[in-house]
């Protein structure tokens, strides 16, 4: 896809214009903060430090949204038509909580988390949710949250050596646990 392509959805037209690359979502700087938090993260390990709670940043995005009915990821996105992300959803979802609860005593790992949160909940919100709400098809829903959030946010974690993990599935995995924690809609 082109920066500029037009589509058309029986009904409105929609212009689609995707970020030059994923610096221009955050401020210039050398390094990204990503690397940044992972050199934290790292030093930390090294000192053996030891957190007693959560961070309030990461505390937002790990409860469930009050006031919301608890249907749980898989009822979520079959409501969405998109039973055929259940499967690989949950186990990304899981991977991720996973890592959370490993790493839950460490105050450079939950800001690290509470950074990516915050980046996939901001684009959605600014970048995909308008065009679920209009009615575009999914499969260009899907490219969108792939040029405007995947992509570019598993190229920043990718640029950290400290970070040992698919990049593009801890993005996607992400995605899911805010849509199983009622922070992202996608119906």
């Amino acid at each position: 896809m082109a920066a500029n392509d037009i589509f058309a959805n029986d009904g409105p037209v929609y212009q689609i214009n995707f970020p030059p690359s994923a610096s221009s979502h955050a401020p210039h700087s050398n390094v990204n903060v990503f690397r940044k938090l992972f050199a934290k993260l790292e030093k930390e390990a090294t000192e053996d430090k030891v957190l007693n709670n959560y961070i309030r940043q990461l505390e937002v995005y790990t409860r469930q949204v009050e006031d919301e009915n608890v249907i749980g990821l898989e009822e979520k996105l079959r409501l969405a038509g998109r039973n055929d992300q259940v499967m690989i959803a949950k186990a990304l979802k899981e991977n991720v909580y996973g890592e959370i609860k490993a790493n839950q005593f460490s105050p450079a790992y939950q800001l690290i988390v509470a950074t990516l949160m915050a980046k996939v909940h901001e684009r959605f919100n600014s970048q995909v949710r308008h065009l679920i709400n209009a009615g575009m098809d999914s499969s260009l829903i899907d490219q969108v949250v792939s040029n405007t959030i995947t992509t570019p946010i598993a190229n920043e974690l990718d640029d950290c050596p400290q970070f040992e993990d698919v990049a593009i599935d801890y993005v996607r995995g992400m995605i899911y646990f805010l849509t199983g924690n009622c922070h992202i809609r996608w119906d």
